[in-house]
């Protein structure tokens, strides 16, 4: 038997599941990837509403945004190259703001509707969320606004089926997650100041940020007081707090889903190396702020911590949790990547002080655990399994005959 031919055919065969292997890898990314704002667009768009001020707090932040109007979500057109959406509680006009009322000496005369009355259709705008997020948009909705994730994606779970339960109260919330990090706290006291507030049970498929426990009108009740959850290719934060415009808590929501897009950079770093993401932080140092510090939580073994600037440079500093340098660098560089060995599971902090007196440059750091070994190592797995697969598939192959199995039927 000539073994050229066949070495020629298993080549052949290997380049193929290669080709393959390749292009399960360029679905995958595509799949993650966030959309860019054309035009003259912003990449960030506010819902206008009454009662959650998110706008006050981007203004604050100095974060370019487009306003748009409820009705505007009916049209996914009106959202696509948007990479963040902001959807905060009292963006519905209630009917008693699209009256026209006549009244002479303390007595109604009239009471019509306004000529540019419009009922907005919320089963279009849940579809344009659920689109939008899907696609790979960050959506952040607070408060009132939470019936719109419901009809989207029916994810929240209430107390005797009733979502408004709340009283005001002082709240203690335990932080988990990507909250505590950010912070560097525990806990952190909320001042809900409404009757009526949405209180949560649950929510499907959710990470916790806060939680706590708080009376309703049947009693002591324990949920959820904001999350994070993924849906598709994108990202949802939603929040029953809205009722402060300076905070922590505040800081990281808006800056979570503003900062998406550099959290995806880094994020698609780690998946390059195949690690696994541990922590995810965006933030900005903005005036009369000289330091910003986060809790960085390590694995065991090899850790990653990736940071990114979109504008300002940074000395950036790792410390342990004893405050004792491991690294510490002072470079032109918005993009770079520090490793840290921990023998247990265990934290530290990073440090980034601004190079020179530009503030409000937003930046993201991602922590991630595994050991770097060659880029896409995952995908070299698949092209190695599919290549053995085709390879014993054309062996068993040439060790049958070809022509067909001669013989004799016996009775």
């Amino acid at each position: 038997m000539n073994d050229v031919p066949v070495m020629k055919s298993l080549c052949h065969y290997i380049l193929i599941a290669a080709a393959a292997a390749l292009l399960v890898r360029d679905a995958a990314d595509a799949g993650t990837k966030t959309r860019t704002a054309t035009g003259q667009r912003n990449r960030i768009a506010v819902v206008k509403s009454k009662y959650d001020k998110v706008d006050v707090v981007l203004q604050n932040f100095r974060i370019p945004y487009d306003m748009l109007l409820f009705r505007d979500l009916e049209n996914l057109d009106r959202v696509t190259g948007y990479s963040a959406l902001y959807v905060p509680s009292g963006i519905d006009n209630p009917l008693e703001d699209s009256l026209n009322v006549y009244a002479s000496n303390y007595r109604y005369r009239s009471v019509s509707l306004k000529p540019d009355f419009y009922e907005v259709n919320r089963d279009k705008v849940a579809r344009t969320l659920r689109r939008f997020v899907r696609k790979g948009g960050s959506v952040y909705v607070s408060g009132y606004s939470f019936e719109l994730l419901q009809r989207a994606f029916n994810m929240f779970e209430f107390f005797d089926n009733f979502p408004f339960m709340g009283m005001p109260a002082r709240l203690e919330a335990n932080v988990r997650n990507d909250l505590s990090r950010f912070s560097m706290r525990n806990r952190m006291v909320l001042y809900l100041d409404h009757p009526g507030w949405v209180a949560v049970e649950s929510a499907k498929g959710a990470e916790i940020l806060s939680f706590a426990s708080f009376e309703t009108p049947r009693g002591i009740r324990s949920g959820p007081i904001s999350f994070i959850t993924r849906r598709g290719a994108g990202e949802i934060l939603y929040s029953s707090y809205d009722s402060t415009v300076f905070s922590d808590f505040r800081r990281f929501n808006i800056y979570r889903i503003a900062g998406a897009h550099l959290i995806e950079i880094l994020e698609d770093e780690a998946a390059r190396w195949g690690q696994s993401v541990t922590g995810r932080i965006a933030n900005s140092i903005i005036d009369r702020e000289y330091l910003a510090m986060h809790r960085i939580d390590l694995a065991k073994g090899k850790n990653n911590i990736y940071v990114h600037s979109e504008r300002d440079f940074f000395q950036i500093d790792i410390v342990d949790r004893n405050f004792s340098v491991i690294e510490s660098r002072d470079t032109t560089e918005r993009h770079q990547t520090f490793t840290v060995s921990s023998q247990v599971a265990d934290y530290c902090y990073i440090k980034l002080y601004p190079s020179n007196s530009d503030r409000f440059g937003m930046y993201a750091v991602v922590s991630a655990s595994g050991i770097r070994i060659f880029p896409y190592l995952q995908y070299v797995y698949v092209v190695l399994g599919i290549a053995t697969v085709v390879g014993i598939t054309y062996a068993v192959y040439r060790l049958f005959p070809t022509r067909g199995y001669r013989g004799r039927w016996r009775l």
